[in-house]
């Protein structure tokens, strides 16, 4: 296994092992998940499923609404969780390194700080995106963005960088935690230790993640949120970020069979398309998916089984596939690495002001899709690449 030393980018924590060795491989798993979250965030635009910013309403034919709906669901069910996943199995080695002062303060800068930028900057900047492209909608002015501000309806605003938000939430709790245990239990911290997973771990995993996220569901259904958080699919990143601490301490990423692995990757696409579509046929999904979102249905029940299954699936898939095939970069992938933070930032009103512009092409929904996808991914890799060549924005993104 290739493992080479280079310093972190400056919003992602390096991606190093506790001897200071680069894992290429989680650095590219990260700027592939951010270029599916801009891809996602189109599909949306063109899917006119779920919510986003401005949806664009052309008439979908049956395939392309499948196709977008499969999408969609598919990359929801796992690439959200698996940077949580990732961002917890670099906690702990930081904790250990910097104490906890330092690596509250630490990741409340890198977090927090963008999180605030998209509060107080970028969103204003959207709506005034959106009115300059449709003046009927309600003209920003400096007395409204006054009242947004000081009346703290910028906290419920966070959009994207919800994620950003809900990990620093999870930052310091983890954090807290660990202080708590230093004063019951004073230890000095442990360095990792090589043990792999097994298919029962595995197993117990997916049926305990499906049964909570279920009974969450019953009082969070899918189309809820508080402060802008959908809490349906927190079961999910909160389980994950915590198994990625526990992978630090056990060397999972290092350790896990390639075999063991891909034999789960393969599972999750060649049982989990079939049991989606018979759910999705069996379940009257097409005439009516409230019983999916949650609630005391079998359909619920079942979606909840299904997602945890797809998930830990294709977790466990891509992380040996890109350790073993992956872990490596050139100046292309450098590229997307240092950029994928500031991509997931600022990537909202970017995708906004170009679908708007394009609004008037008469283009079939997924042709469409594709041909923004196109347009839009370098737009935002390049002007990110632009605002962070400037001192002050490259010292927090």
């Amino acid at each position: 296994m290739q493992i080479q030393t280079r310093s972190g980018s400056a919003i992602f924590p390096a991606a190093l092992t506790s001897d200071g060795g680069r894992l290429w491989f989680i650095d590219n798993i990260r700027w592939l998940m951010i270029v599916l979250v801009v891809m996602f965030h189109l599909s949306l635009t063109y899917g006119q499923v779920g919510d986003w910013y401005y949806t664009e309403n052309r008439a979908l034919d049956p395939a392309s609404q499948i196709i977008f709906v499969a999408f969609i669901t598919f990359t929801q069910a796992y690439f959200m969780g698996l940077l949580f996943l990732i961002a917890g199995y670099f906690a702990p080695g930081s904790y250990d390194k910097k104490g906890m002062g330092r690596f509250v303060l630490d990741r409340s800068a890198r977090l927090g700080i963008p999180t605030l930028v998209h509060m107080g900057l970028l969103q204003p900047l959207i709506t005034a995106i959106a009115w300059f492209f449709n003046p009927r909608n309600p003209m920003p002015t400096l007395t409204g963005y006054w009242h947004y501000i000081k009346s703290f309806q910028f906290v419920t605003y966070s959009g994207p960088l919800w994620f950003a938000l809900a990990l620093l939430i999870f930052i310091l709790l983890y954090a807290g935690i660990r202080r708590l245990l230093s004063f019951i239990r004073p230890s000095s911290p442990r360095p990792p230790r090589s043990t792999t997973v097994t298919h029962p771990w595995v197993i117990l995993s997916i049926i305990v993640l499906a049964v909570i996220s279920f009974f969450v569901r019953l009082v969070y259904p899918f189309g809820t949120s508080v402060f802008n958080m959908k809490l349906c699919f927190f079961p999910q990143y909160i389980f994950l970020f915590s198994v990625g601490i526990v992978a630090y301490r056990r060397n999972w990423f290092l350790n896990i069979p390639y075999s063991f692995g891909i034999a789960w990757f393969k599972m999750a696409w060649l049982v989990g398309i079939p049991f989606w579509i018979m759910l999705i046929l069996l379940g009257g999904a097409l005439t009516n998916m409230t019983p999916y979102y949650g609630g005391l249905y079998w359909q619920a029940a079942a979606y909840a089984f299904w997602e945890s299954f797809f998930c830990i699936g294709i977790c466990l898939g891509l992380l040996v596939l890109f350790r073993e095939k992956f872990n490596r970069q050139g100046k292309i992938a450098g590229f997307l690495t240092r950029n994928a933070f500031a991509v997931y930032v600022f990537h909202a009103p970017i995708l906004v002001g170009l679908t708007l512009l394009a609004r008037e092409i008469p283009l079939r929904p997924l042709l469409k899709t594709f041909l923004m996808t196109l347009i839009v991914l370098p737009s935002c890799f390049g002007l990110s690449d632009l605002l962070r060549r400037i001192p002050l924005w490259r010292k927090v993104f």
